[in-house]
């Protein structure tokens, strides 16, 4: 589907499926910073309540998370919006040649 790291293809090398139709724009990176935020408050509330750590433990452990996980998560995020779009033919999916 991609034929970069967030750049989809035109259309599928298997199918011929078009997919220059997608308007994923900013909802992929929304859903990753939601997912990690929550993932990380959570991580830092359960250290905080059971090691009572320093600050620079958070900045040194977190501040790396905060910026690997959206990057690895989205490429897979960006795939399942556009294919959402594809399923529920919306933004002009579904109107070429007949299956």
């Amino acid at each position: 589907m991609f034929r970069a790291y967030l750049k989809v293809a035109d259309r599928c090398d298997v199918c011929g499926e078009e997919l220059n139709h997608h308007r994923a724009d900013d909802f992929p990176p929304y859903i990753a910073i939601m997912i990690v935020g929550h993932l990380l408050v959570g991580i830092m509330l359960h250290m905080d309540m059971v090691w009572h750590v320093s600050p620079m433990t958070y900045l040194l452990s977190m501040v790396p998370l905060a910026i690997v996980l959206p990057l690895a998560m989205l490429p897979s995020i960006k795939g399942a919006i556009v294919g959402l779009q594809w399923a529920n033919r919306m933004y002009g999916f579904g109107t070429g040649q007949p299956d």
